[in-house]
C-alpha cells in the first residue's frame, strides 16, 4: 500500500492531491476538450506505483453524448508507444519507481487527454459528415438541378459562401444552411446567416437545419434563431418544401 509520507514528498512540488482510501488521485494540469480537469490515480507500495486515467478518457466522449464507445485496441493504438497499456478502456503505466512517479503522472494525463481529442474529433467529423450528406440527399431528391453552392451578399458587402441553395422561380433563391452542435459551427452559421438578414433581400429566404441527433443547448438553438428560422433536421423536409413553393 501507498506510504502517504513518501509519494507526498515526491509530488510536494508538483500537483493537486486527495487520499481515496488506498489510492491518491491527483487533480492534473492537463483538460479534456470539455475543460474538465484531467485526473490520474496512483496506486502501489512503497517502492512502485502504477499511474492510470481509470477510463476518463472513455467517460469524457460518453458524457459528450457519443453512444460510440473506442476499443482497446484503438486506444492502445494511440498511446502504446509511450509504453502504457489499456484494458477496458482504462489507460495506465507499467510499474515506476518513485522517482519516475512524477513523469508517469504527466504521461498518462497527456495520453488520456490527447485520447479524447483524437476520438472526439473522429467522431464529430463523422457526425458532421453523415449529417450534411444527408441533407444534401434530401435537397437533390427534391430540387435535383436547382441546388447550387453559392456565394451571398451580405449587409457588410462580405460574400458568404452557401453549400445549399435553392434557385426558385422568379429569382427566388433559398438558403438551405446546415449546422451541428460545435462553438466554431454555431458562431460561423449564425455570422453569415445574421449579415444576409441584415441585407434585406426580398428574394432571398433563409433555413438553418440543424441535427437533431446532438444535444444542443436552448440558448445555442435560440441564439440561430436570430439570424434566421431554425428546424430540426428530422423536420426539415416539410419546411422547405413548404418554403420553396
Amino acid at each position: 500500500m501507498i506510504q502517504p509520507p513518501v509519494i507526498i514528498d515526491a509530488l510536494r512540488n508538483s500537483l493537486g492531491w486527495v487520499w481515496e482510501g488506498d489510492h491518491l488521485r491527483i487533480s492534473t494540469h492537463c483538460l479534456y476538450p470539455s475543460n474538465a480537469t484531467v485526473n490520474v490515480y496512483v496506486r502501489g507500495g512503497a517502492s512502485e506505483f502504477v499511474v492510470s486515467d481509470d477510463g476518463g478518457a472513455i467517460e469524457e466522449i460518453a458524457g459528450a453524448g457519443f453512444r460510440d464507445r473506442l476499443t482497446d485496441r484503438q486506444i492502445r493504438g494511440a498511446v502504446g508507444r509511450q509504453g502504457l497499456k489499456v484494458e477496458n478502456g482504462v489507460i495506465y503505466s507499467p510499474p515506476v519507481s518513485l522517482k519516475a512517479l512524477p513523469a508517469a503522472i504527466l504521461l498518462v494525463a497527456n495520453a488520456s487527454k490527447e485520447t479524447a481529442d483524437l476520438a472526439l474529433s473522429r467522431l464529430r467529423m463523422t457526425v458532421t459528415r453523415d449529417f450534411k450528406a444527408a441533407l444534401t440527399d434530401l435537397l437533390q431528391r427534391h430540387f435535383h438541378d436547382n441546388l447550387k453552392t453559392a456565394k451571398v451578399i451580405g449587409h457588410s458587402n462580405k460574400p458568404h459562401t452557401f453549400s445549399n441553395v435553392i434557385w426558385l422561380s422568379g429569382d427566388r433563391r433559398l438558403l438551405v444552411d446546415p449546422v451541428v452542435n460545435d462553438a466554431s459551427s454555431v458562431n460561423a452559421r449564425l455570422a453569415s446567416n445574421l449579415d444576409v438578414k441584415m441585407a434585406a433581400d426580398p428574394l432571398i429566404d433563409q433555413l438553418i437545419v440543424y441535427d437533431d441527433t446532438q444535444e444542443w443547448s436552448s440558448s445555442d438553438l435560440k441564439l440561430l434563431q436570430i439570424a434566421a428560422p431554425t428546424v430540426p433536421f428530422s423536420r426539415a423536409e416539410r419546411e422547405i418544401v413548404k418554403r420553396a413553393a
